[in-house]
Formats: structure tokens, C-alpha cells, sequence
């Protein structure tokens, strides 16, 4: 609306509230009511329109509605109370009225809640025509009422009985009271004057307005609901979207769960102050929207929430409710929360869950996001949208939430509920103790809320309820304690609840016959001896019950035993468990578990039933036991017991673990598709076992490593590691996996002797990275593929392969260099799809961010890959700098601009920015100080320290830089550990070491630019002693103290290093450059890992993780990768990958056994053609990078043509140069190609010139000639004497090469330039392919078109055609990475192949005469063909493969399996194997014999009759079915 519009709405609203003074006397109820009745429809479309004109905001009617003027003023005498004055138009006005209400309240039969309303509504509004004076006024009133029920009545029909529930029946039953007051009202006026009745009409009108309000609450909760069918159907729907939710029904305050852990209500007559109070904050409108209930342990909280929701769902306002339990492991995750209270919402109010469920329709996943998002989509947003239709007064209730096990998700959930809490329409009551963490976000500045402290309510009131309650407690006892005795109990309970409880449970237990008398005077006879006073007479009072327990007069010292350790094991558990359970997990009789429960049950709950959960039974209980000051003799030490149930767990392991645990069928399927699994868990893995596998690295985290815990380790991982993984995969818990091992190893590495156990160190780090390979990958959709595709794509060098390997067969062999070390690959890839300029790891190893070149920052979810939040930045400036805070709790990005800004981590807050240095420019940089309070920001003259929690500046410095040029990209800047320095390095390569304080110069700054090279990058170690600084090829380490050079130059890069990163020790150096990455010790300059292969474009920012064992690299290919950094000796692999970048081109020895690529890095590798492992080293030129390549025909040389223009050869054994080089172009060497007889060679160039050499002297033979424009390919006649040539100007030419004249030509017929020609081996032919798309087939005699133009790939770029040696097929390479085989003949298509991933650059078939050719490509991969099983349908049926059909009758290529992008190749609906991310640009293709990849070669042998998988998987396992072994302790 413009300002214009709202003004004149603004004065519509003034005359509007003046006309309604100038009637003030009566302003008709009718009227009001009449606006809420909706008028007849014949369709949806005309009653919604209808509706818009009713409720279009700032209309002069609705405004008039939602006016509240002051209706005190009398009436005058002429505007007296007369219904017979109303003869022409009020009776018209009210019979029409009438009849639409009559017609809504018809239309209402199947909803009796509405019929009764409205009902009600018409004979209040028949009563108020002999009270409401003001003819105008009511008449109005009654067509708004008429207009209303009109609109409402179409929709009153579909309106069905379980709409009666949570928002719609408060509004309704607002209505009814509403009504109930006007009535009152209205029968009150009968009896008195008319001037003595005008406050009743003035309180009449009021109510009205009310009335008015909730129908029209109610209209919108209609017509909110209209993008799905009111009815079934959309019930239907509605429940399959909700149910993704996944709510914890456990945590309902009155769930059975509830139950179980003996939850209930407050005793009649007790806590009615309390509860009175709650009662007043919903009802008030004005109240604070959220109400902080704390009190300390055991004062009742959560009784009176239970009271209180009891109250709340009786008056229809419990919108949702959740009750943690430390004691559960949903109840108590955070995560479950909001899921929880969405759920809840969507069942209370119509309106928010049509509003929800648009929501889950359209955004992906919102409930699986952090916190604040998930609460912004499943509550913030369909609340928001809804808000019209939900009724005043509807309540969430949140208890315990100091019982959730994450602190900081805590705070999180707090901040971003009070954030958003001010906005919604409904209230939030949060109970907890007052933990600090707590605290400090409800007494935050700014927030408003109510709040009440229950240990700081009056002693005497506490007092009161505690009595009334333990007299209700003890009524059944025989006889009745006094009341000498109840004020005792009463007085040692104080403000705590939970003693009284206690007492009551242990004097006078449900259901069990106990001396109840005896155990009064033990509890009256207990005498003060705790330290603590807040929690004296709790401590007394638990002591003595253990003392009952534990009483060695009158029970055996093994039972004594035996009773501690199930309470100490109930009381480390990490979830609750089964008696059955802990009965298992401890190696004891059951009924021996049972008996001592069962002189525990005052302080323990034993749940009823088949699962009979025992947890605490409040939270007081393990504080005090785990308290060796307050608990004494009956002291927990919990790093002693989780020993013991560390040993136990992998005793239960040892004992239930075995391979195909479930006796799942087949391979192909996945685990969501297997019938009845949910049985075949529960039948097969006990809660013992899953509780073990679980939680043995739990309990192992707080014991040392002693002798017995290392070897039960080694055990495991050597023999049980595999059914270990099965458990949790079939559990949906496989992503603990590899978060287990992972703090396994940080354990090991903390408590292993320096130097010792390097091999165990190794077995937990590949048991790590196979379970994160597994659970990161589609692989862990089905669990036989653990054996069938994990383990044969497994490392050879792997512990994981060495362990289990041998006990396997008929799995997928996979041979070959790539499989034998664990190559440098990532672990993890994520597509962002814009170029990166910078990534962060967050400290806690969870979240990664990346900041592009569009200025957009994402963050990210680190096992899922989902976005965490995505800030808007609204100028969109490249982004060159993010960085998170060391607490995790902030992040902060700088921009190509010059600009700021940083970010609550947690609720995705803008705390500050743009924020700009005062007179700097250009691209800021961005630094958090260690304890994350300051954060320093820079740009290439000006430094800044700002407070990190607003963004106000503390000081600031400008450091003068010239206005050249400036030859550095390595602007950064750290805090020293101590934060008392910051290392700043300028655009002009200026090092400044600054106090943190004033920013002022501490010593004398130094420059590190060097003469003739530029700054690319630079890392600052972490104790800032230390400047990696990245130049044109190689590294230099400077020490900052010593102002100069101190180790270095580190060379091994060929471009400029681009990105540098320390470890978090300072001892190794990453480094990025171009694609490839490399680390390398700081000490000795020396490669100790790398290169690192998997980008496809420049490296440009890395970042480690805090464990130090991972990092992260972003790339201007616009991909984030994750990779594993392994430090120690035992598994590193400093061997450099023979492929290190995509292939230009390839060349095969005439003797078929050698084949040589060339590279995009300019290096020429040389490989075995029948197994791909490398000849000879590869080799580069130090003068410049090579261009082509091609054999002699002996088989001695590779010739190279050179970027240079020069032709060089190397003997093919040593690599080295042989004679001269040939020396005649000007520009790169494009092609190259000896004759058949290996007496020539003939070079073509980027410039315009074709040369052919002599190969014995070197000359030239003839003069140079070509196309005039670039040669892209040559090829000789089988006898030698011509030459066929292509080039880009889309002609071919065929050359005298003694004369250099061409014979013929130029020939025409490409549109565009020609790629790449050959020369058939038996007839006058040659064929050629284009740019265009097309393969055309040429008579070297007439030049005329034999064959084509063959369109083969629908018009894709024809990269490389050749013949194969009998000239029958032409085999070409297409730039989508596709193989097409054509008859030569025809051009018919025999077979395509998706070959490549990539452009495929090269085809080529020996001379030898074997079946077979070869290809490469962009893709890094050089593939090795089996030509006539390619061609042959025969030939395919005798060679059957598990990726061909078998009911296949005539076969060919196009039948078999295809290759999925994450990784599965499945054929039909069945998923034959899956491949990790490091083997899919080597993974061999059906007749595809080998694969030369970037980490080495890998050969496959899929015949079927050799392999198990499907319905035979199971019997891959040799071994046994399962592995036992006995320890003793």
C-alpha cells in the first residue's frame, strides 16, 4: 500500500469512530453478531471472493468492527430503544438475518458443536432487538451477521466431527460464554430503566465485538484450509505429511510413558496458588508470552505442569506440550523438541497444519534442519500464517528442559524461542532449574517474561501442600502416622518436594507389601550428617534408604555385590534399560537382578510390563551418588563402573554378534524393501546387543587403557567388526559409526604410551574411515553390501581388508596399483555450483562454510551435506573470507567490498554488519581471537578489532601501502594464542606483529615479497611463530621473530600455490595449487602426502578441521572435499599418483604393449597395456609442457611435440632424450605421427604450418605447408606416401609429402572444424569427424563422400575417429564422453558405450592386430576396450556378466547395467554392487579389461559364475557364522 493509500485509510477509520460516537448510546449487538454470518454461495470462488471484501484489511467496515470506542455516553431521547420504529427496514434486515443464521445452523448438522453456537447466537440476537436502540446501527449489524453466516455457510457442511478438537473448540466455546454473558446482560435489562441499562449495552456491544472476532477466527481457519479437500481425503494427506515429523509421543506429559516413570498430577489441594497463577497468565492478553517456571531439583515442577496441562487440555488450550527425561534417550535429545510441538500444533489448530503441510510439501526435509531453522519452518511460519484463526490463551508447556544432554543445543533452542516468541499467537511455559546456561538466556536484556522461582515461594505455603500431600500418602497405612509425625516429615522435606515423594514411596509403596511402620521410624531416626545444606536432609534421607537396601545383617555379601552393581550400572547407563537387559549386560541371573531392584524401587522406577525400563527416578539421585562428598560409602565412581561395562559390552558383542544377523535374502535389495524387517530386529538383535553396540565407545571414553580394555579392542575390530557394523545399520545407526571409532582413536592416541600401539592406532583409524566411507554413501541403504560392495572396493593395505578378507569368497576381485594403499582421495564431495573462494571448518567438526564468487555463504551439514542456514547478503560482494569463532558460537565472512558481517551460529542471527574499516579498501580478511570475544578485521591498509558480540569497534590502526599494483594476494591476519598480539600481513606483503590491545607496531615490520614473483597465499601457524607464504611454484616458511626465511623453498608445484593451511601442531604444511594438494613436513620441506587428486579447477582455500585429522578444500570448480589427513608413519602414502590431471591424449606402442598419455600438466606417462601398471616414472620437460605424443614404430622412442614448437624423443626404457630436437614450428606442436616404415614423422602446429621430418638426419623434408590455420590432426596412407590432414577450418587435405603440394583438396563438407581424420588400413578411404557432430567417410581419389554424414551422438562435438586393423569398423570418441562403434561400410551404429564421465579426447587401436582399443579422457581415466565382445552378440552371450540380463535372447552393450551417480550400478530394480567415491573414475565397465585411472589401475572380473551376490550372498561368508571367543578378565 502506499503512503497515500494508508492515509486515506487512516481518515476512513477516524469518520468511522466518529460516526460510531455520534450512536454511542447503542451500538446494536445484532449488528456485531450479523458481521460474523457468511452469505450463501453457489461456489467456493464467489463465497472466498465475498470474504476477501469482508475481511480486506483497513476497510471502513471491518474497522469499524475491530474499533473499541468508549460506549459510556447516555443516549439522547430520540435515539431511545423503539424495535416498532424498525417497520421499514429493521424487520427486513433482521428476517434476513434470521434466515441465514437458520441456514447456517441447518448447514452445521454433521459439526454439533457450531449448531449449538449458533443456535444460542440466534435467540441472543432475538433478545437483543428490545434492548439495542439505534435502528441504524442494528441494522447494520444484522447484514454484516447475514453476510457473514452467508460466507461461512458453504463450508459449515464439511466442517466434521474431528474438527471438534485443540483451536476450533475454543472457539467455539469462547463463543458459548460470550453468549452466556450477553444473555445474563440482556435479562438484567428487562427489569430497569433504559437509561440505567446503557452500561449493560455498552457491555453487550463489547461482547459482540468478541463474538465477531472469533468467528472470524474461526472463517480463517476455514478458508486456510481450503488448498486441500476439507474431509477424508485431505485428513489423508495431511497424516502422511505429519508423519515425517516423526514426534516423540514418549514425552506427552500424560503419555504411558508418563506412566512408567510414575509421573502425576498434584494432590488435591495443594500447589492452588501456583496453578491459580499459571491460570491468570493465560488468561490475560497482555501478559508476557513466555513464563519461566525454575525451582531446583525436586520442588515439584514438573507435578504442577502435569496439573497444569490437565487444566489447559480441559479448557481447551494445550496447543503442545513436551517433558524432557534425562532418563530417555528421545526425551531427552533437543532435536525432538520442535518436531514434537509442530506435530502437536497441526493436531490442535486446522489452520496451522494446512499451513505445515504446504510447507513439508514444498521444502525438503525443514524438521531434519539446526534448530532455529527447523523452528522458522515446522512452527514460526505456519503459526504466522495462521495466526488469524488461533484462538487468545493456546499454550505450549516445555518441562525439564535442564534434562536435555546437549548444553549448548539448549541455549540454542532458548535464544531462537525467545527470539521468535513476541510474534506468535500462542504462550510458552518452560520449566527448568535454573541452570546457568538457562538463566543467562531468560534474564537476557531486552526479553520480557514472567517468571516464578518455586524454592523461593513462601516456606509456610510449601509447607501447607507438602502436609496435605503426605497426608493423602499414608491414609492407607495402618495406623495413620500423627500429625507429630506428618509435621516432622514435613518440615525435613523444606521447599523440596521430591524428599516427600521419596518418603511417601519408600514408607508406603503401591502394590507391595512392606513394613511400613518399621520404615517410618528408619526415615524419623535418620540424624543430619551431609556437608550440604541446600540438600541436607535429601542426602539423610537417600543414605538411609540405602542403608535399607544394603543391609549386611540380613543379606549376603554376594547379593550386597550383585545390588551394586545393577545400581551403578542403572546409574552410568546411557540409556535406560531392561531388567532383561542389564541382567545380560552384567552376566547375572535375572532374578537376581530383580530381587535387588526391588529394594531399590524408592529411588528407582521399574517400569511395568514386557520392556520393564529401569531408570532414576528423579535427577536429584545420581547428582547425589556420583557425589563421593555426599554419597560416602555408597560413592559411584563412573569411571571405574564403565570399565566394567566397557567389558561387558564386549562380552555381549562376542557372545550374540555373527554375520547376516537379520538372515536377510538377497543383495539386491535394499533394507527399506525388505518384508517384515522391524520382526527380523527384534527377533534377532536383543536390546543387550544393541545397547553394546551402541554405547561400548561411551563407556570406553572414561576408562584407561589397561592391558584387558586394549585386547578386547584389538578383538573386536579384528573379528566382530563387520557384524558390529550390520547392527547399526539395520538400526538406522550407522552414522554413530564412524563418530564412534572417531573418539575411539582420540581416546587411544590421549591414553597410548608415545610410540607404543602404532599398529592398534592404525586398525581404529581404517576401521574409521571404512565405516565413514560406508555411512557417507548410498552403500548403507543396503546392509549385504558391507561384504558384497564395501569390502572388495576396500584397500588392500586396510586393516579392515587384511582382517576379513580371508574370510570371504565369490565377492566382486577388483585388482590392480589403485586398490593396493588407501590413495589420496576425498572422503566426502558437495556440489555448491559457483566458483569458491573460501571454506571453514566449525570447531566441533559438524558444519563447514564456503563463500563464493556471487557472494553467497552457505553452511552446511557435514555427514548429510544439507544447508544448516543461508544468510542473504544483500549487496552480493564476492565473498574472500569466513571464519568460525573458537566456541563455535559465531561466524563471521568478510567481502570483496571491504565489508563485515558476523552471525549467531546457533539461530542464524545477523549480529553485526556490514561493518567496514574506516579508510581501508578493498577485500577484507577476518580473524576471531582464541576466546572469541574480539574479532579483527582488515583490509589492505586498515586494521580493526571489534567486540564480536555487537560489532562496536575497540581500536583500530592504518598501516600505509602503495598505490601500485600490489604483487600480493596473501592479505591475512591471527591472533597469537595468548591474544595478547595479532600478525597482520598487508597487500604490499608488509608483516606487522601488533599489540591487541591499541594495535600499535611492537617490532619492526618485514616484507616478504621477492623480486620477480608474486604473494599467491599464506597460513599463519597457530602459535603464530610461523608464515607459510605461497609463490609462484613453490614455499617458503618465514619465522616471524627472525624476520626472515628460516626453512624452504618447498618445490613440487608447477603453478602458483594458491592455498596454504597449518596443522594444528605446526609440523605439517597443506598446500593448493591449480588441482592437486600436497602436504608436507615443516621441517624437512619434504612431500608427505599427496598430491591430492579430485578437483577440476584451482584450489583456493583449505581448512583443517579442530581434530586435526580432517580438512576441507573449496574450489573454483565450485565442489567442497572432504578430506582424511593420517599423520603417522604407518599410513602414510607418499607416492605421487601417476595421473594427476584429465588427458589430453594417448598413444599405443605398434606392438600393443605399451600405451603413453599425455596429460593436461604437460607430463607424459608410460604404461603396461595389459595390466596399466606404470613402465617408467612419468616425465616433464623443464623448458615446457608437451603437447602430443606418438611411438616409433619399433617400439624405443616417444616422440613429444613440444608447447615450444619443438619435437623431442625419449627412450622408451629410461625416459630419457635421444638426439636433437627437431626444431621448425613457431607455435605448439598440435599433432604428431611417424609413418608406417618409421623413416618419417610428420608435425602439425597451432600456427599454419605441417612439417615432415626425416627421422635420420632430423631435416625437414621439403618445405613446411598446411591449412593456413590450426592442424588438429594428421594421419599417413598405409604405403607412406601422402599425408591426410584436418584442421580448423573445416577442411581436410591429403599432401604429396616429398612435394608438400596437396593432391587433393581442399575437400568440404564439415560446417565446422574438423577434430580428427584417419586413414582406413585396407582401401583408398579416410574418415573424419567434426566439430559438427558428424563422421564422414572419403575416397582419398575422388575426394567425394562414401559414407555419411553419420549423425551417431545427436549432433555432439566427434572428438577422435579411428579404424581397426581389418577396416571393417570406425570407432569414434564423442565430447559427452560417449564410444560409438560404426560399420565402415554403412555407418550403422554397432554399439554405444557411456565409456567416459567426461570428453573423451582419444581413441586409438593398436597395429598388433588384437580386439581390443583404447580411450581417454577429461575424466582422468585411460579405459582399455574389448572390441570384438563389444560388436558381437554371439560373442556377448558366451561371455555373460552379472551386469547383462539373463533372459536377454541377443544382447548387446545397450542391455547391461547402467552406472548411477552415487554410485550403484543397477540392472533393473535389482542393485547389483556399489562403489565408493575413489573408485568411481576407475571403476572397470563390462569388457572393459582395465582401467588406467588418477590413483592407478583397477581390473574387474564380473562373470557371474564366480560370484555370490543376490539370493546367494550369503554364503560369501566362509568363516563361520559366527566368531566366539573367551576372555578372561
Amino acid at each position: 500500500m502506499t503512503s497515500m493509500g494508508v492515509g486515506k485509510v487512516a481518515i476512513r477509520i477516524l469518520i468511522d469512530r466518529v460516526h460510531t460516537a455520534q450512536h454511542i448510546a447503542a451500538l446494536p449487538h445484532h449488528r456485531v453478531t450479523n458481521a460474523m454470518m457468511p452469505e450463501s454461495s453457489t461456489g467456493k470462488k464467489n463465497a472466498l471472493a465475498k470474504l476477501g471484501r469482508f475481511l480486506r484489511p483497513g476497510s471502513s467496515r471491518s474497522t469499524s468492527l475491530s474499533s473499541a470506542p468508549n460506549l459510556a455516553t447516555p443516549p439522547t431521547t430520540h435515539q431511545d430503544p423503539q424495535w416498532y420504529g424498525l417497520e421499514d427496514s429493521g424487520k427486513p434486515a433482521w428476517k434476513a438475518m434470521e434466515a441465514a443464521l437458520r441456514l447456517l445452523e441447518k448447514s452445521a448438522d454433521a459439526f454439533p458443536p457450531l449448531k449449538s453456537a449458533i443456535g444460542g447466537l440466534v435467540a441472543c440476537l432475538d433478545l437483543a432487538k428490545n434492548v439495542i436502540g439505534n435502528q441504524e446501527e442494528y441494522v447494520k449489524l444484522t447484514e454484516e451477521f447475514k453476510e457473514m453466516a452467508d460466507t461461512l455457510a458453504p463450508w459449515a457442511s464439511k466442517l466434521v466431527e474431528a474438527d471438534a478438537g485443540g483451536s476450533i473448540a475454543l472457539i467455539l466455546k469462547s463463543i458459548e460464554e460470550e453468549l452466556a454473558v450477553i444473555k445474563c446482560q440482556l435479562e438484567r435489562g428487562k427489569f430497569k430503566r433504559a437509561v440505567e441499562a446503557t452500561d449493560d449495552q455498552s457491555t453487550i456491544v463489547r461482547q459482540y465485538r468478541k463474538i465477531d472476532s472469533l468467528f472470524r477466527r474461526l472463517l480463517r481457519d476455514v478458508t486456510l484450509r481450503t488448498h486441500i479437500e476439507i474431509g477424508k481425503l485431505r485428513k489423508a494427506t495431511e497424516e502422511t505429511l505429519l508423519r515425517v515429523l516423526t514426534p516423540v509421543d514418549d514425552a506427552r506429559y500424560n503419555s504411558w510413558y508418563s506412566t512408567a516413570v510414575k509421573r502425576r498430577g498434584c494432590t488435591a489441594s495443594t500447589r492452588e496458588q501456583i496453578l491459580d497463577d499459571l491460570r491468570a497468565w493465560v488468561k490475560d492478553p497482555a501478559s508476557s508470552k513466555v513464563f519461566w517456571m525454575n525451582g531446583m531439583a525436586g520442588t515439584g515442577k514438573t507435578t504442577i505442569l502435569y496439573s497444569f496441562c490437565e487444566w489447559l487440555e480441559e479448557n481447551k488450550r494445550l496447543a503442545g506440550n513436551f517433558f524432557c527425561n534425562r532418563a530417555s534417550t528421545s526425551c531427552r535429545d533437543l532435536n525432538n523438541i520442535v518436531r514434537s510441538i509442530a506435530y502437536q500444533l497441526a493436531h490442535y489448530s486446522p489452520a496451522f497444519r494446512s499451513q505445515l503441510c504446504k510447507i513439508l510439501e514444498e521444502k525438503q526435509n525443514p524438521h531434519m534442519l539446526n534448530i532455529k531453522e527447523q523452528f522458522k519452518w515446522v512452527v514460526e511460519t505456519p503459526l504466522q500464517n495462521s495466526k488469524d484463526a488461533i484462538p487468545d490463551g493456546a499454550v505450549i508447556v516445555i518441562d525439564a528442559l535442564d534434562e536435555c544432554d546437549n548444553i549448548l543445543a539448549t541455549a540454542l533452542f532458548l535464544k531462537v524461542l525467545l527470539q521468535y516468541s513476541t510474534r506468535l499467537p500462542i504462550k510458552f511455559l518452560v520449566a527448568s532449574r535454573p541452570e546457568p546456561v538457562i538463566a543467562e538466556k531468560m534474564q537476557a536484556p531486552g526479553f520480557s517474561h514472567s517468571m516464578l522461582r518455586l524454592h523461593d515461594i513462601e516456606q509456610s505455603l510449601v509447607e501447607a501442600d507438602i502436609r496435605q500431600y503426605l497426608q493423602e500418602a499414608f491414609c492407607t497405612m495402618s495406623p495413620i502416622p500423627s500429625s507429630n509425625v506428618i509435621d516432622q516429615l514435613t518440615s525435613r522435606s523444606g521447599k523440596l518436594f521430591i524428599y516427600a515423594a521419596t518418603v511417601a514411596r519408600y514408607v508406603n509403596p503401591e502394590g507391595v507389601k512392606v513394613n511400613s511402620q518399621k520404615r517410618l521410624k528408619m526415615i524419623l531416626g535418620i540424624s543430619s550428617s551431609s556437608s550440604n545444606l541446600q540438600y541436607q536432609e535429601l542426602d539423610n534421607l537417600y543414605a538411609g534408604i540405602l542403608l535399607s537396601a544394603f543391609d549386611k545383617g540380613n543379606i549376603e555379601e554376594e547379593e550386597l555385590e550383585i545390588a551394586a552393581q545393577v545400581l551403578r550400572t542403572v546409574i552410568c547407563a546411557i540409556e535406560p534399560m531392561a531388567t532383561s537387559t542389564i541382567s545380560t549386560i552384567l552376566a547375572l541371573e535375572q532374578e537376581d537382578v530383580s530381587s535387588s531392584l526391588s529394594r531399590l524401587e524408592s529411588v528407582l522406577h521399574i517400569q511395568e510390563g514386557p520392556s520393564g525400563l529401569v531408570s532414576i527416578l528423579h535427577a536429584s539421585f545420581p547428582d547425589f551418588l556420583c557425589d563421593k562428598a555426599r554419597s560416602r560409602d555408597f560413592y559411584c565412581n563412573v569411571a571405574e563402573h564403565s570399565t566394567r561395562l566397557a567389558h561387558s559390552c564386549f562380552n555381549v558383542m562376542c557372545q550374540e554378534l555373527h554375520f547376516n544377523i537379520c538372515d536377510l535374502e538377497s543383495s539386491y535389495d535394499f533394507d527399506e524393501d525388505v518384508p517384515d524387517l522391524e520382526q527380523k530386529i527384534r527377533a534377532n538383535i536383543s536390546a543387550a546387543l544393541l545397547y553394546a553396540c551402541k554405547y561400548w565407545s561411551r563407556h570406553l571414553a572414561h576408562c584407561d587403557l589397561t592391558s584387558s580394555i586394549h585386547y578386547r579392542l584389538i578383538e573386536f575390530l579384528k573379528f566382530r567388526f563387520l557384524f558390529w557394523m550390520e547392527v547399526l545399520n539395520l538400526t538406522k545407526s550407522i552414522s554413530m559409526g564412524s563418530q564412534m571409532l572417531s573418539s575411539t582413536l582420540a581416546w587411544f592416541i590421549r591414553k597410548a604410551p608415545e610410540l607404543m600401539f602404532k599398529e592398534t592406532e592404525k586398525e581404529l583409524y581404517d576401521a574409521e574411515l571404512f565405516v565413514k566411507t560406508f555411512s557417507l554413501g548410498a552403500c548403507k541403504k543396503s546392509t549385504p553390501h558391507i561384504y558384497i560392495s564395501a569390502l572388495p572396493f576396500c584397500y588392500k593395505s586396510s586393516s579392515v581388508y587384511q582382517n576379513y578378507w580371508s574370510k570371504t569368497n565369490g565377492l566382486i576381485v577388483a585388482n590392480g596399483t589403485s586398490l593396493i594403499h588407501r590413495a589420496n582421495v576425498p572422503m566426502g564431495v558437495w556440489k555448491t555450483g559457483s566458483s569458491l573462494n573460501t571454506v571453514a571448518f566449525s570447531t566441533d567438526r559438524s558444519k563447514f562454510a564456503s563463500g563464493n564468487a556471487d557472494g553467497i555463504l552457505d553452511i552446511l551439514d557435514i555427514q548429510s551435506g544439507e544447508t544448516v542456514f543461508h544468510p542473504f547478503l544483500e549487496d552480493r560482494a564476492s565473498i574472500v573470507a569466513v571464519v568460525f569463532s573458537p566456541d563455535n558460537s559465531k561466524i563471521a565472512a568478510g567481502s570483496e567490498d571491504g565489508t563485515v558481517r558476523i552471525w549467531d551460529l546457533s539461530t542464524g542471527n545477523l549480529i553485526a554488519g556490514p561493518l567496514k574499516t574506516k579508510t581501508g579498501y578493498g577485500p577484507s580478511q577476518v580473524a576471531f581471537s582464541w576466546n572469541s570475544k574480539k574479532l579483527a578485521l582488515c583490509s589492505s591498509t586498515t586494521l580493526e578489532v571489534c567486540d564480536s558480540s555487537s560489532g562496536e569497534g575497540l581500536t583500530s590502526g592504518q598501516f600505509e601501502t602503495s598505490s601500485e599494483w600490489h604483487r600480493s594476494s596473501g592479505l591475512n591476519i591471527a591472533f597469537t594464542p595468548d591474544d595478547s598480539k595479532i600478525l597482520f600481513l598487508n597487500s604490499d606483503g608488509m608483516v606487522y606483529v601488533l599489540d591487541a590491545r591499541s594495535v600499535s607496531i611492537i617490532s619492526e615490520p618485514f616484507n616478504i615479497i621477492k623480486e620477480e614473483t608474486i604473494v599467491w597465499s599464506t597460513s599463519i601457524s597457530p602459535d603464530g611463530t610461523m608464515l607459510a607464504v605461497g609463490y609462484d611454484m613453490y614455499i617458503d616458511i618465514w619465522g616471524i621473530q627472525e624476520r626472515a626465511i628460516i626453512r624452504g623453498p618447498f618445490i613440487g608445484h608447477f603453478d602458483g600455490v594458491a592455498a596454504l593451511a597449518f596443522l594444528h601442531d605446526g609440523k605439517k604444511l597443506i598446500s593448493g595449487q591449480d588441482t592437486t594438494i600436497r602436504i608436507w613436513d615443516v621441517e624437512t620441506g619434504n612431500v608427505v602426502a599427496g598430491p591430492l587428486v579430485g578437483h577440476t579447477h584451482t584450489i583456493h582455500s583449505l581448512a583443517l578441521s579442530s581434530s586435526g585429522t580432517e580438512f576441507i578444500s573449496g574450489s573454483y570448480d565450485g565442489s567442497v572435499r572432504l578430506w582424511g589427513i593420517y599423520t603417522h608413519d604407518v599410513n602414510i602414502a607418499p607416492q605421487r599418483p601417476v595421473v594427476t590431471t584429465f588427458f589430453y591424449g594417448i598413444a599405443w606402442s605398434p606392438n600393443g604393449i605399451t600405451i603413453a598419455s599425455r596429460q593436461y600438466d604437460g607430463t607424459v606417462a608410460v604404461w603396461d597395456a595389459e595390466n596399466g601398471k606404470a613402465v617408467i616414472e612419468p616425465f616433464d620437460h623443464l623448458l615446457g609442457p608437451v603437447s602430443s605424443i606418438t611411438f616409433s614404430p619399433d617400439c624405443s622412442r616417444i616422440s613429444a611435440g613440444m608447447v615450444d614448437g619443438r619435437v623431442i624423443s625419449h627412450d622408451l626404457r629410461t625416459g630419457e632424450t635421444t638426439g636433437k630436437p627437431f626444431q621448425g614450428h613457431s607455435n605448439a606442436v598440435s599433432v604428431l605421427m611417424y609413418s608406417l616404415d618409421g623413416s618419417m614423422i610428420a608435425s602439425g602446429s597451432a600456427g599454419s604450418t605441417l612439417i615432415i621430418w626425416d627421422c635420420s638426419t632430423g631435416e625437414m623434408i621439403g618445405k613446411p605447408f598446411g591449412h593456413g590455420i590450426w592442424t588438429t590432426s594428421v594421419a599417413f596412407t598405409p604405403n607412406g606416401d601422402r599425408l591426410v590432414s584436418g584442421g580448423h577450418d573445416k577442411l581436410i587435405h591429403i599432401w604429396d609429402i616429398q612435394t608438400g603440394q596437396s593432391i587433393l583438396g581442399p575437400i568440404e563438407g564439415h560446417e565446422k572444424s574438423v577434430y580428427s581424420v584417419a586413414c582406413s588400413p585396407v582401401q583408398p578411404l579416410c574418415v573424419s569427424g567434426s566439430e559438427d557432430g558428424t563422421i564422414r567417410v572419403w575416397s582419398m581419389i575422388s575426394g567425394k563422400t562414401i559414407t555419411g554424414p553419420v549423425d551417431a551422438h545427436c549432433g555432439t562435438p566427434v572428438n577422435s575417429v579411428a579404424y581397426t586393423r581389418d577396416g571393417t569398423k570406425i570407432i569414434s570418441g564423442f565430447a559427452d564422453g560417449t564410444i560409438c562403434i560404426l560399420d565402415a561400410e554403412t555407418g550403422n551404429i554397432l554399439a554405444s558405450i557411456d565409456a567416459h564421465t567426461d570428453v573423451v579426447t582419444s581413441v586409438v587401436v593398436p597395429q598388433d592386430g588384437t580386439s581390443l582399443f583404447i580411450s581417454a579422457s577429461y575424466d582422468r581415466s585411460v579405459r582399455v576396450w574389448q572390441l570384438d565382445i563389444l560388436t558381437s552378440p554371439e560373442l556377448l552371450r558366451n561371455a555373460p556378466t552379472i551386469w547383462m540380463p539373463e533372459d536377454v535372447t541377443t544382447p548387446t552393450i545397450s542391455n547391461t547395467a547402467k552406472y548411477e551417480k552415487d554410485g550403484w550400478v543397477v540392472l533393473k530394480d535389482m542393485h547389483l554392487f556399489w562403489t565408493p567415491q575413489a573408485f568411481r573414475e576407475s571403476l572397470c565397465y563390462p569388457f572393459n579389461s582395465v582401467v588406467i585411472g588418477p590413483h592407478g589401475t583397477t581390473s574387474i572380473d564380473y562373470s557371474p559364475s564366480k560370484l555370490f551376490i543376490g539370493k546367494t550372498w550369503s554364503k560369501c561368508w566362509i568363516y563361520g557364522p559366527t566368531v566366539k571367543t573367551s576372555i578372561t578378565q
